[in-house]
């Protein structure tokens, strides 16, 4: 049993790696609108649109992969408003931001951004926070915890 433990931490350690390192995926707007849609949201769930431009954004999304980290069953959800790349991946890599990863594939960008929230116009940060419960709400800018927590139906930690 004890030669057993390295092999199992080191798997755990891999496992966590594999993780962290979901490849960013190109969206469609027909993708994008089911990821709008409160309806398929079973449990409290973040979708954060971001830039690798946008100081706010990374200010935004080190706040939900810290919140992910103390509330394992919160979704956090990605989609970077920039053409795909797989060069996407390192920031959200560096947060260690699970969940997955959306960038605007070959749709036209307006499309898609107004598939995802019919109601944004396209300011960053936006994220849209869905309770499980079938409740959503839209917010652009800088988040705090507390909203965020009240957003997603969670109590704050």
């Amino acid at each position: 049993m004890m030669r057993m433990i390295p092999v199992l931490i080191a798997v755990t350690m891999l496992a966590g790696t594999a993780a962290a390192a979901a490849p960013i995926v190109p969206i469609d707007r027909a993708a994008a609108r089911d990821l709008g849609d409160a309806r398929r949201h079973r449990g409290p769930t973040i979708i954060a649109l971001w830039s690798t431009e946008c100081l706010y954004c990374k200010r935004n999304l080190k706040l939900f992969a810290d919140m992910q980290r103390r509330s394992p069953n919160l979704r956090v959800i990605t989609v970077a408003t920039e053409p795909w790349s797989p060069a996407l991946a390192a920031p959200l890599d560096r947060l260690k931001i699970l969940g997955d990863r959306y960038a605007y594939g070959d749709d036209m960008p307006e499309a898609v951004a107004y598939a995802i929230d019919p109601q944004w116009r396209g300011a960053l940060p936006h994220t849209l926070f869905f309770d499980g419960r079938g409740g959503r709400t839209a917010m652009t800018g800088i988040v705090d915890e507390a909203a965020a927590s009240h957003a997603l139906g969670i109590a704050q930690r």
